[in-house]
């Protein structure tokens, strides 16, 4: 039979062949131009063996290939994205997704960090790159989607005075007070402060903290240790004197399990969570839960006087590392030994910090240049000359 015979089946459609596809129609007409549509998607590079393939289903795919050696916890991250923008687009076929579609997936993140969301895009670019180049598509809806304005991101920070005396004065009340100790007064990473031990790794006669290797939760939520993030993660610290006498007397771990291993991620989290919440009460004097239902509180209310204002304590475990480094700069301590304090293989991370003091520090000191200024003018020759005379 030839395969551009038309044929007319006993339900009143007609038929026509192209090698082993069939396509029917209500008129001779239709079942033709459904046999040319699919005959110019694969002239223009369709692979007809793929395009029933829905977004969610090759998209994991992509994963399992693509980011075949990412850690575990990476890996499943990506799949969450994925599955996010799966239950956007809903169950459209690859070769339907418009730019659309993908535009509306990515402003729904809006809410969400500039970084989460350059990651979320670049995740898709890379999944229709590879898409249009295997044939499943004809066309990249993804090169004309727009990052959305996303919300304003805080960063890091340096700790402010008084959280730091805060953290000093209470570091033996609280099982995360020693680790925050060690992570603002040495620098050490999150994972860095969780694996030093204090009797393999301080040295009191010498005044130093060596830093071995580090904790990392990248394989789940047990802890997994390596020789550190990089290569310069290896190396010696400075023991400053606070950090020495909290230090004093401690042995093991700086923050373990009850039985002293490794701590989880979860019971990382929780136990930071927990101290956060009590340096919060420390500072207020009671339990958010309890302010202003509190003797003291009720007493200043009944004389119509306002409460104190209630302080919140928003400090984030980088924070701790970036404080040190900010502390390093107003000790004008060189680049390239903080480097080496830090544990960078270059330079980078260090000079935007300082970067961006410099820039604080200027503005601090042309208000104090204007105010010099201003107070010298209005001490002018002429008007000690005339201060003077009325004397």
């Amino acid at each position: 039979m030839s395969q551009h015979k038309i044929t007319k089946r006993a339900d009143g459609r007609y038929k026509v062949n192209y090698g082993t596809k069939q396509f029917y129609g209500k008129t001779k007409a239709e079942a033709e131009r459904k046999r040319e549509a699919w005959i110019d998607d694969e002239k223009a590079g369709l692979n007809h063996d793929m395009e029933n393939m829905t977004f969610r289903e090759y998209a994991l795919t992509w994963i399992e290939v693509y980011r075949a050696e990412c850690c575990e916890k990476q890996r499943r991250e990506y799949i969450r994205m994925m599955e996010y923008a799966a239950s956007r687009i809903k169950v459209k076929l690859m070769k339907g997704i418009t730019a659309t579609d993908l535009q509306a997936v990515c402003n729904s993140l809006s809410c969400y960090s500039p970084t989460y969301v350059g990651k979320f895009m670049t995740t898709l670019r890379g999944i229709f790159r590879t898409a249009l180049a295997e044939g499943v598509i004809l066309r990249n809806p993804m090169e004309i989607v727009k990052h959305p304005k996303t919300k304003k991101c805080e960063g890091h920070r340096a700790l402010e005075p008084w959280e730091r005396e805060l953290i000093c004065s209470t570091y033996h009340e609280h099982p995360f007070g020693l680790c925050a100790m060690v992570m603002m007064l040495a620098g050490l990473r999150r994972g860095e402060a969780l694996y030093l031990d204090v009797d393999r790794d301080v040295d009191f006669a010498n005044k130093t903290i060596t830093v071995r290797g580090a904790v990392s939760f990248s394989e789940g939520n047990q802890a997994v240790t390596s020789p550190g993030k990089t290569e310069a993660a290896q190396r010696t610290i400075p023991l400053v004197k606070p950090l020495e006498d909290a230090l004093r007397g401690h042995h093991g771990l700086i923050c373990a399990k009850q039985n002293g291993g490794l701590m989880s991620e979860t019971a990382f989290q929780n136990r930071f969570s927990s101290y956060l919440c009590y340096l919060e009460t420390r500072v207020n004097s009671c339990h958010k839960r309890w302010y202003g239902q509190t003797k003291a509180h009720k007493a200043l209310l009944a004389r119509g006087e306002q409460l104190p204002p209630w302080r919140e304590v928003k400090i984030r475990c980088h924070d701790f590392r970036v404080d040190f480094c900010t502390r390093a700069y107003e000790a004008e301590i060189p680049v390239k030994t903080l480097q080496a304090w830090m544990g960078h293989e270059d330079a980078t991370m260090i000079m935007e910090v300082y970067a961006k003091l410099t820039k604080e520090r200027e503005k601090i000191d042309a208000e104090r240049l204007t105010k010099f200024m201003a107070m010298n003018l209005s001490e002018s020759p002429q008007s000690k000359a005339a201060t003077a005379v009325s004397g």
